[in-house]
Protein backbone atom coordinates (compact mmCIF):
# COMPACT_ATOMS: atom_id res chain seq x y z
CA UNK A 1 0.00 0.00 0.00
CA UNK A 2 2.84 2.17 1.11
CA UNK A 3 4.62 1.33 -2.38
CA UNK A 4 1.47 2.53 -4.62
CA UNK A 5 0.62 5.79 -2.77
CA UNK A 6 4.31 6.80 -2.47
CA UNK A 7 5.68 6.09 -5.72
CA UNK A 8 7.96 2.95 -4.97
CA UNK A 9 11.01 4.87 -4.75
CA UNK A 10 11.61 5.37 -1.15
CA UNK A 11 12.04 2.78 1.25
CA UNK A 12 11.46 2.14 4.85
CA UNK A 13 13.20 4.04 7.30
CA UNK A 14 15.22 0.56 8.53
CA UNK A 15 16.25 -0.42 5.84
CA UNK A 16 17.44 3.20 4.05
CA UNK A 17 21.25 3.88 3.87
CA UNK A 18 22.87 6.04 6.75
CA UNK A 19 22.94 9.42 5.15
CA UNK A 20 18.88 8.37 3.45
CA UNK A 21 18.09 7.74 7.43
CA UNK A 22 19.68 11.23 9.34
CA UNK A 23 18.63 13.48 6.05
CA UNK A 24 14.55 11.66 7.13
CA UNK A 25 15.19 12.17 10.59
CA UNK A 26 16.38 15.87 10.51
CA UNK A 27 13.57 16.69 8.36
CA UNK A 28 11.20 15.17 10.60
CA UNK A 29 12.37 16.82 13.78
CA UNK A 30 11.72 20.42 11.38
CA UNK A 31 8.33 19.40 10.90
CA UNK A 32 7.65 18.28 14.04
CA UNK A 33 8.36 21.82 15.22
CA UNK A 34 6.64 23.33 12.56
CA UNK A 35 3.38 21.18 13.50
CA UNK A 36 3.51 22.03 17.35
CA UNK A 37 4.90 25.75 16.49
CA UNK A 38 1.07 25.77 14.06
CA UNK A 39 -0.65 24.41 17.24
CA UNK A 40 0.43 27.08 19.49
CA UNK A 41 -0.65 29.62 17.06
CA UNK A 42 -4.47 28.31 16.69
CA UNK A 43 -4.36 27.93 20.42
CA UNK A 44 -3.60 31.32 21.43
CA UNK A 45 -5.94 32.29 18.89
CA UNK A 46 -8.35 30.40 20.05
CA UNK A 47 -8.10 31.06 23.64
CA UNK A 48 -8.81 35.14 22.27
CA UNK A 49 -11.54 33.72 21.18
CA UNK A 50 -13.06 31.73 23.99
CA UNK A 51 -12.00 35.16 26.16
CA UNK A 52 -14.20 37.37 23.59
CA UNK A 53 -16.96 35.49 23.11
CA UNK A 54 -19.04 34.32 26.32
CA UNK A 55 -20.85 32.01 24.18
CA UNK A 56 -17.71 29.70 23.58
CA UNK A 57 -17.48 29.39 27.48
CA UNK A 58 -20.35 27.11 28.41
CA UNK A 59 -19.39 23.48 29.02
CA UNK A 60 -21.22 21.86 25.90
CA UNK A 61 -19.52 24.33 23.55
CA UNK A 62 -16.22 23.40 25.10
CA UNK A 63 -16.28 19.71 25.01
CA UNK A 64 -17.45 19.88 21.49
CA UNK A 65 -14.61 21.86 20.55
CA UNK A 66 -12.42 20.01 22.54
CA UNK A 67 -13.22 16.53 21.49
CA UNK A 68 -13.81 18.01 17.22
CA UNK A 69 -10.49 18.91 17.88
CA UNK A 70 -9.27 15.98 18.77
CA UNK A 71 -10.68 13.58 16.75
CA UNK A 72 -10.79 15.88 14.03
CA UNK A 73 -6.97 15.65 14.25
CA UNK A 74 -6.56 12.32 14.45
CA UNK A 75 -8.80 11.23 11.35
CA UNK A 76 -6.67 14.11 9.07
CA UNK A 77 -3.95 12.79 10.64
CA UNK A 78 -4.80 8.82 8.97
CA UNK A 79 -6.31 10.74 5.63
CA UNK A 80 -2.50 12.31 5.63
CA UNK A 81 -0.72 8.86 6.11
CA UNK A 82 -2.82 7.42 3.37
CA UNK A 83 -3.01 10.39 0.86
CA UNK A 84 -1.41 9.77 -2.45
CA UNK A 85 -1.34 13.72 -2.76
CA UNK A 86 1.13 16.08 -2.04
CA UNK A 87 -1.15 18.68 -1.54
CA UNK A 88 -3.56 17.04 0.25
CA UNK A 89 -0.61 15.94 3.10
CA UNK A 90 0.43 19.64 3.09
CA UNK A 91 -3.26 20.72 3.70
CA UNK A 92 -3.86 17.97 6.36
CA UNK A 93 -0.90 18.45 7.98
CA UNK A 94 -1.61 22.04 8.69
CA UNK A 95 -5.24 21.10 9.34
CA UNK A 96 -4.45 18.38 11.33
CA UNK A 97 -2.10 20.95 13.70
CA UNK A 98 -4.20 23.95 14.12
CA UNK A 99 -7.12 21.62 15.46
CA UNK A 100 -4.97 20.22 18.03
CA UNK A 101 -4.47 23.89 19.36
CA UNK A 102 -8.19 24.61 19.42
CA UNK A 103 -9.02 21.27 21.12
CA UNK A 104 -6.27 22.38 23.88
CA UNK A 105 -6.80 26.26 24.16
CA UNK A 106 -8.99 25.74 26.90
CA UNK A 107 -6.61 23.78 28.82
CA UNK A 108 -3.92 26.19 28.25
CA UNK A 109 -6.42 28.95 29.12
CA UNK A 110 -7.10 27.30 32.97
CA UNK A 111 -3.35 26.47 33.41
CA UNK A 112 -2.55 30.27 32.51
CA UNK A 113 -5.18 31.51 34.82
CA UNK A 114 -4.48 29.13 37.55
CA UNK A 115 -0.89 30.09 37.62
CA UNK A 116 -1.65 33.93 37.63
CA UNK A 117 -3.10 33.01 40.40
CA UNK A 118 -0.67 30.92 42.24
CA UNK A 119 2.30 32.45 41.12
CA UNK A 120 1.71 35.64 39.79
CA UNK A 121 2.79 33.93 36.35
CA UNK A 122 0.98 32.43 33.71
CA UNK A 123 3.83 30.33 32.41
CA UNK A 124 4.77 27.92 35.53
CA UNK A 125 2.67 25.06 34.53
CA UNK A 126 3.18 25.55 31.08
CA UNK A 127 6.49 25.61 31.81
CA UNK A 128 7.19 22.16 34.08
CA UNK A 129 4.53 20.29 31.62
CA UNK A 130 6.75 21.75 28.44
CA UNK A 131 9.95 20.56 30.29
CA UNK A 132 8.68 17.36 31.48
CA UNK A 133 7.34 16.67 27.89
CA UNK A 134 10.92 17.65 26.37
CA UNK A 135 12.75 15.56 28.70
CA UNK A 136 10.77 12.23 28.11
CA UNK A 137 11.06 12.81 23.93
CA UNK A 138 14.50 13.32 24.45
CA UNK A 139 15.20 10.02 26.54
CA UNK A 140 12.45 7.77 24.07
CA UNK A 141 14.55 9.42 21.02
CA UNK A 142 17.99 8.54 22.95
CA UNK A 143 16.47 5.01 23.48
CA UNK A 144 15.29 4.37 20.10
CA UNK A 145 18.24 4.79 19.00
CA UNK A 146 19.61 2.14 19.24
CA UNK A 147 17.54 0.39 17.23
CA UNK A 148 14.10 -0.59 16.64
CA UNK A 149 11.80 -2.06 19.59
CA UNK A 150 9.24 -5.04 19.98
CA UNK A 151 6.48 -2.82 21.29
CA UNK A 152 3.60 -5.26 19.58
CA UNK A 153 2.04 -5.33 23.22
CA UNK A 154 2.04 -1.81 23.58
CA UNK A 155 0.58 -1.30 20.13
CA UNK A 156 -2.40 -3.90 20.57
CA UNK A 157 -2.95 -1.81 24.13
CA UNK A 158 -2.83 1.81 22.08
CA UNK A 159 -5.24 0.42 19.58
CA UNK A 160 -7.92 -0.40 21.93
CA UNK A 161 -7.64 2.42 24.91
CA UNK A 162 -6.81 5.55 22.03
CA UNK A 163 -9.90 6.64 21.43
CA UNK A 164 -11.90 6.06 24.09
CA UNK A 165 -8.76 7.86 26.31
CA UNK A 166 -9.40 10.64 24.56
CA UNK A 167 -12.85 11.45 24.57
CA UNK A 168 -12.32 10.62 28.57
CA UNK A 169 -9.58 13.82 28.51
CA UNK A 170 -12.22 15.95 26.99
CA UNK A 171 -15.03 14.20 29.01
CA UNK A 172 -13.31 14.48 32.54
CA UNK A 173 -11.94 17.71 31.97
CA UNK A 174 -15.23 19.85 31.55
CA UNK A 175 -16.80 17.39 34.12
CA UNK A 176 -13.69 16.54 36.36
CA UNK A 177 -13.47 13.85 38.91
CA UNK A 178 -12.10 15.31 42.18
CA UNK A 179 -10.23 14.13 45.11
CA UNK A 180 -7.26 11.11 44.63
CA UNK A 181 -9.58 9.22 42.22
CA UNK A 182 -9.58 12.17 40.04
CA UNK A 183 -5.32 12.09 40.43
CA UNK A 184 -5.03 8.33 39.63
CA UNK A 185 -7.55 9.00 36.25
CA UNK A 186 -4.76 11.37 35.39
CA UNK A 187 -1.56 9.63 35.65
CA UNK A 188 -3.45 6.55 34.10
CA UNK A 189 -3.89 9.00 31.15
CA UNK A 190 0.01 9.98 31.24
CA UNK A 191 1.22 6.66 31.18
CA UNK A 192 -0.69 5.38 28.52
CA UNK A 193 -0.17 9.17 26.66
CA UNK A 194 3.75 8.30 27.42
CA UNK A 195 3.51 4.95 25.59
CA UNK A 196 1.28 5.94 22.61
CA UNK A 197 3.94 8.94 22.04
CA UNK A 198 7.11 5.35 22.51
CA UNK A 199 4.97 3.25 20.05
CA UNK A 200 4.94 6.44 16.98
CA UNK A 201 7.97 7.45 17.89
CA UNK A 202 9.24 3.99 16.90
CA UNK A 203 7.04 3.63 14.45
CA UNK A 204 8.15 6.54 12.99
CA UNK A 205 11.73 6.31 13.01
CA UNK A 206 12.17 3.01 11.99
CA UNK A 207 8.85 1.36 10.29
CA UNK A 208 7.68 4.55 8.04
CA UNK A 209 8.79 5.34 4.53
CA UNK A 210 11.63 7.82 3.94
CA UNK A 211 8.63 9.77 1.23
CA UNK A 212 6.36 9.96 4.88
CA UNK A 213 8.14 12.44 6.85
CA UNK A 214 5.01 14.47 6.78
CA UNK A 215 2.68 12.48 7.99
CA UNK A 216 5.45 11.17 10.28
CA UNK A 217 6.15 14.88 12.34
CA UNK A 218 2.04 14.51 12.20
CA UNK A 219 1.87 11.44 13.91
CA UNK A 220 4.80 12.36 16.54
CA UNK A 221 3.48 15.99 17.00
CA UNK A 222 0.09 14.48 18.09
CA UNK A 223 1.30 12.02 20.36
CA UNK A 224 3.33 14.98 22.38
CA UNK A 225 0.46 17.15 22.36
CA UNK A 226 -1.58 14.41 24.29
CA UNK A 227 1.06 13.92 26.61
CA UNK A 228 1.50 17.58 26.86
CA UNK A 229 -1.87 17.40 27.66
CA UNK A 230 -1.88 14.56 30.20
CA UNK A 231 0.71 16.50 32.07
CA UNK A 232 -0.40 19.44 32.06
CA UNK A 233 -3.86 18.31 34.12
CA UNK A 234 -1.92 15.95 36.49
CA UNK A 235 -0.18 19.15 37.32
CA UNK A 236 -2.90 21.00 38.00
CA UNK A 237 -4.99 18.41 40.10
CA UNK A 238 -1.81 17.84 42.22
CA UNK A 239 -1.58 21.93 42.98
CA UNK A 240 -5.20 21.84 43.63
CA UNK A 241 -4.90 19.19 46.16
Amino acid sequence: MATALYGGHSSVVLDAPVSERVAYLRKLGVLTFASLGITATAAVLAMGAVLSIDALRSNIVSLIVMLGGIYGAQGISHTVMRSGSQGARVAGFVAASALQGVAISYLLLTAVMLSMNLYASPFVFLGQAGALVALTVLGMVLYLLSGPKQLSMVGSMLSMLTLPMLGLMAITWIFPVGGIFGVLISAGFVVVSAGGLLYSLNTVMHHFRTDMVLAGALHVSIGIVVLFWNLLVLLMRLQRR
